[in-house]
């Protein structure tokens, strides 16, 4: 897997190398994936507006994830919030309570 993933960063560090000479023009992380054309056709101010919402939704998401590894450390429970199961098959209520 580490293999596949510096493979991966090898093939793409081309890239980069164009950008610092200025050699393109590609704008920092775009990285042109729209595969469901929704930028097709938009004006610059609307496709900013959907970056905007892509950047406000992954640091929501990584708020969240934040949260979610945070009580697990300091909750005691495994990740992510494994309840323990008694023997009848249902969670134990003191664990939930």
């Amino acid at each position: 897997m580490l293999f596949v993933v510096g493979f991966l960063e090898f093939c793409t560090s081309a890239v980069l190398v164009e950008v610092s000479k200025g050699e393109s023009d590609r704008e920092a992380g775009d990285f042109k994936l729209d595969p469901l054309q929704f930028l097709k056709g938009k004006s610059k101010d609307e496709v900013d507006v959907w970056k905007l919402k892509e950047l406000q939704n992954g640091r929501a998401a990584m708020m969240a994830f934040g949260g979610v590894a945070t009580q697990a450390a300091l909750g005691g429970t495994e990740f992510p919030y494994l309840v323990p199961y008694g023997d009848n098959g249902l969670p134990e209520i003191s664990a939930i309570w």
